[in-house]
């Protein structure tokens, strides 16, 4: 299955590429150049994807702090 992923990029007053990619929250490369940033960002959307796989696979169990979200008001 192919999946394509849009890439923003930024140039710092430094000159350095900043990759941006909007489908996966946290997913950011720089590079010196816009082919190097373009590299370590598909770099990095394959390590995002895979380290998100290997969360879901987890069984995570429920926080014990579930009770600690909400606030009841009982009006008299």
């Amino acid at each position: 299955m192919m999946k394509h992923f849009v890439i923003n990029y930024f140039q710092d007053e430094d000159g350095v590429f900043t990759a941006v990619v909007p489908a996966i929250r946290g997913c950011v490369a720089s590079g010196k150049s816009l082919e190097e940033a373009y590299k370590n960002a598909c770099d990095a959307i394959e390590s995002c994807i895979e380290a998100r796989q290997k969360i879901s696979n987890q069984n995570l169990e429920p926080d014990s702090y579930e009770n600690f979200n909400r606030y009841e008001l009982n009006y008299a």
